[in-house]
């Protein structure tokens, strides 16, 4: 077995093995301080509460283009029509039998959970 010669050995041999580094972001001072206070108030670190707040951005803009496609979509009377026979197609097809069973939601209900989304979508 042959030993290692010095061109064998790599400059940072636990370069693989490092966590990421820390990727500075700039912020406005007032934002750093909020951000501070709820670090503290929470005893969490800034950077968590940062990754939270990037996947709830995240979330928000799904479900934002969602509406936007929806309301596109249902611009179209024609496009909803089929759209709507495609999902009765399926329904017919799913046999799971709920098609007998109330509604989860009361009509009421209904109206308030589209206008809370209503009310996200458009800030």
């Amino acid at each position: 077995m042959k030993g290692l010669e010095p061109d064998d050995i790599q400059e940072e041999p636990m370069a693989a093995m490092r966590k990421p580094t820390a990727v500075p972001v700039k912020i406005s001072s007032a934002n750093h301080a909020r951000l501070q206070e709820w670090a503290n108030t929470d005893q969490r670190p800034m950077g968590d509460i940062v990754n939270e707040l990037i996947e709830r951005h995240d979330r928000e803009r799904f479900w934002n283009q969602a509406y936007e496609q929806l309301a596109r979509l249902k611009s179209d009377p024609a496009a909803w029509q089929d759209y709507m026979a495609e999902i009765a197609d399926f329904d017919a097809l799913a046999g799971d039998g709920l098609e007998v069973e109330e509604p989860y939601y009361t009509p009421e209900e209904e109206r308030e959970i589209l206008a809370k989304a209503g009310r996200t979508a458009n800030g």
